[in-house]
């Protein structure tokens, strides 16, 4: 694995993370989307040692709750271990912030990503019946997974 850095993400990144977006999702996040992430989440992106975006986190806290709202890395880079880098991250800052779980939502065809969440610790409580757009046109379930941060 190459050396990355984690760093805050800002408005500037927003053209990056639309084409990370475009090239890893059926229905990508829209450049307002991203903007209004960035001004009212806290987003954490890892970059290459010459500073290319090639992943990236966003998650919001309320009270003692963060909810991980997209994690991703992009298609080159997958597989590698920055994923599990990234979410380490998110938790590690979660915790700090007094957040006592972690929610996300996931695809239940998505199999890397569950894998990913579950060698986390992260355990299912829940399904929400067509939460995704799906590329056929139809809608597709979402898993809901839960994790503590606290010992």
């Amino acid at each position: 694995m190459n050396t990355c850095s984690l760093r805050l993400l800002t408005l500037q990144d927003v053209d990056a993370l639309r084409a990370i977006e475009k090239r890893n999702f059926s229905a990508p996040w829209s450049g307002r989307q991203l903007q209004e992430s960035l001004s009212q989440h806290q987003g954490l992106g890892m970059v290459t040692p010459s500073g290319t975006l090639f992943g990236y986190a966003f998650f919001l806290l309320v009270f003692q709750e963060a909810q991980l709202l997209n994690l991703v890395i992009d298609q080159p880079w997958q597989r590698q271990g920055y994923g599990r880098i990234l979410l380490h991250e998110v938790i590690t800052q979660a915790s700090a912030q007094g957040a006592e779980c972690l929610l996300l939502e996931v695809r239940i065809s998505n199999e890397a990503a569950l894998g990913l969440y579950r060698s986390a610790h992260f355990q299912p409580i829940g399904t929400r019946r067509g939460y995704y757009a799906a590329p056929t046109g139809t809608r597709e379930d979402a898993l809901v997974l839960r994790r503590s941060l606290t010992p």
